[in-house]
């Protein structure tokens, strides 16, 4: 039995409006600053990287730098030409065309400005942003390149299902092994402070950020064997209790807390945020996917039909 088409088309608009959201990041007036290759780039090159992607990484801030104001338009009609593209649809010529595109300029992101989502940085952590906002975006594009008599609700439940626990336990796996050095105070409290330390917040945000860093030096065993059992619990609730609503209501309540405290709701209120973070395009895999599975939209879906 084919799946109802709503869910493929919401994870089609989801993806084309977060492209399209993204362009328009690129042309914030803060973006035009000459101080935003030292907030936004720089980090992320020096942040623990090897000696190759850290070469490769400073190249494209150069040429970033080269370019000028002509960079951020670049990147503005790029995004947005990608986005628009992906609006007309996986089953039109144009909009495969937007998804290809997305999945060839995603890898050039991935690498020049996520490096590679800290993976090679050698404490790659979730609660930091790894692995990136770009496999979640390249995920959704290839699940839209599928066929559409393809996505069939148990092929795409047992996707979701068995994709969502072996990503939570690598995860878990980040944050649990010693050589990640989270068990640390200089380790853990780094996970909050490398992306939110740099006072550009809004001041009751801000707050909190600095709060979190500070009790994650004061008792790192305690915070660290916290986050380590949230993605334990997530990865074995993913698997074996996919549909309960306590599996979603800790997912959100996680999901929802990394993207506001250490990832800073992906520095969207600094001005040089160039994306809203890995959250949001995860979390819009999740609802698409397993959407109908939720039990509060089960009962309403329920209702609907009896409605009709």
């Amino acid at each position: 039995m084919t799946m109802p088409f709503d869910r493929r088309r919401a994870l089609t608009y989801g993806l084309g409006l977060l492209w399209i959201f993204d362009a328009l990041l690129k042309i914030q007036p803060d973006m035009f600053h000459a101080l935003l290759i030292a907030n936004v780039l720089a980090p992320a090159a020096t942040d623990s990287q090897p000696p190759w992607l850290f070469h490769i990484m400073t190249q494209g801030a150069r040429l970033w730098i080269s370019l000028g104001m002509l960079s951020n338009i670049l990147l503005f009609i790029i995004e947005a030409l990608i986005g628009l593209l992906i609006l007309k649809g996986p089953d039109s010529r144009a909009g495969r065309l937007g998804l290809w595109l997305s999945l060839f300029w995603g890898a050039v992101v991935w690498i020049f400005a996520e490096g590679l989502g800290g993976l090679v940085s050698g404490s790659p952590s979730f609660i930091q942003g790894s692995p990136g906002s770009i496999p979640f975006y390249a995920m959704a594009a290839m699940l839209l390149l599928q066929r559409k008599d393809w996505w069939t609700e148990e092929r795409i439940y047992n996707v979701a299902r068995y994709g969502l626990a072996i990503f939570w336990f690598i995860t878990f796996l980040w944050e649990v092994l010693p050589s990640s050095g989270f068990w640390t105070p200089q380790g853990l409290a780094a996970q909050f402070g490398d992306i939110t330390m740099n006072g550009n917040e809004p001041t009751l945000l801000q707050m909190a950020i600095n709060a979190m860093v500070i009790t994650s030096q004061l008792h790192p065993v305690l915070e660290n064997a916290i986050y380590s059992a949230i993605l334990l619990m997530l990865a074995l609730l993913s698997l074996f209790r996919p549909k309960s609503r306590w599996t979603w209501l800790l997912t959100g309540a996680w999901l929802f807390f990394i993207w506001a405290i250490p990832q800073a709701f992906g520095t969207l209120f600094s001005g040089t945020g160039t994306d809203p973070g890995m959250i949001l395009p995860f979390a819009l895999l999740i609802w698409t996917l397993l959407g109908s599975q939720f039990p509060f939209m089960r009962h309403n879906l329920t209702h609907s039909k009896q409605a009709s």
